[in-house]
């Protein structure tokens, strides 16, 4: 995919799409917005210099002075959206804002070791082959993803970011994909930028975690608030601009409804790993990335059916299975 111009979009916001170290997403839009005599800008990206550089070239394509970034506001824990706030605070002197859960996980997100010591435990556990887990869960930490400090300032549920004369951000908190991920509503404009949770071609990856009891669970019902919101014009932090945010929100329930309904049919004649759902739910032939991502996105579903009382598990010498 070819990432969007540089360009302003009215209103005060201008769009910088920064590229990203992997293939797909391959970007993450980055919104500037005019804000107190200077600039707040949402999402930064991987800290790597073709990211760093974009954002530069952006800011001066646009006519804008990068030093007036007075506040960085970050949607979610992941390194494709905060991988390069400590250096833009360092750089900029901006302030950091995230949601406050996330300043409880950040010393959890520089963790790459208790990171894949969990991964290992949920894959030995749901019939992941052994070769797998291997090639999976190395403790190899990317150059893009260094380590992070806390926000210096934290937001919760309904919280408002002043932008001047009026103006403001309105944070929705809306866990899920990430559990500090957070949307912001423009109360002038009616704008949603929707970071990962709402997103135009695909459907953010719900991963489990041993930690977060219902992922899919949190990221459903989160979609579902969003819906009773009446949302519409929205700016996704990847792909395109959504001009009905409610119709794509209504889509993706869709479509984990029909992935919830599809693994429940797997497991209604026989006992099954996650890993063998997934085999038979995914498309062969995926990267080692892939992989994990899908087993992970199995799991939650699955954990999904249980929870509510759809399926049921049991566990045999340390293996889990699930069963109609």
């Amino acid at each position: 995919m070819t990432p969007p111009p540089t360009l302003s979009l009215g209103k005060g916001i201008h769009l910088i799409p920064a590229p990203l170290p992997f293939k797909s997403p391959a970007w993450v839009n980055a919104y500037a917005i005019e804000a107190n005599g200077g600039l707040l800008l949402i999402d930064c990206g991987a800290d790597w210099e073709p990211g760093r550089a974009a954002l530069s070239d952006g800011f001066r394509q646009l006519g804008l002075d990068e030093k007036a970034v007075h506040t960085l506001v970050v949607s979610h824990l992941h390194p494709d959206h905060v991988g390069m706030s400590s250096r833009l605070v360092r750089e900029l002197g901006c302030r950091f804002v995230m949601h406050e859960r996330a300043s409880k996980l950040v010393d959890r997100y520089n963790d790459t070791p208790g990171y894949v010591h969990r991964l290992r435990r949920i894959a030995q556990a749901h019939g992941v082959p052994e070769s797998v887990i291997v090639e999976a869960a190395t403790p190899h930490r990317p150059d893009y993803m260094p380590l992070i400090d806390p926000p210096d300032h934290v937001v919760s549920d309904g919280d408002e970011i002043d932008l001047g004369e009026g103006r403001r951000l309105t944070v929705v908190h809306t866990p899920g994909h990430e559990p500090a991920h957070i949307c912001l509503r423009d109360t002038r404009t009616g704008i949603l930028f929707s970071g990962d949770h709402i997103l135009p071609r695909i459907s953010p990856v719900i991963m489990y975690d041993l930690d977060i009891g219902d992922p899919l669970g949190d990221y459903l019902a989160s979609l579902r608030r969003l819906l009773a919101m009446d949302i519409g014009l929205t700016y996704p932090a990847h792909g395109s601009l959504i001009d009905r945010g409610d119709e794509r929100a209504h889509q993706i329930l869709l479509h984990h409804e029909r992935r919830l309904r599809d693994m429940a049919e797997l497991v209604a004649n026989r006992d099954a790993s996650a890993w063998t759902v997934m085999t038979d739910s995914f498309r062969p032939n995926l990267s080692a990335v892939e992989t994990r991502l899908a087993f992970l996105e199995t799991v939650s579903h699955l954990e999904h059916l249980r929870l509510t009382g759809r399926i049921d598990l049991e566990e045999r010498v340390g293996q889990v299975f699930y069963r109609a």
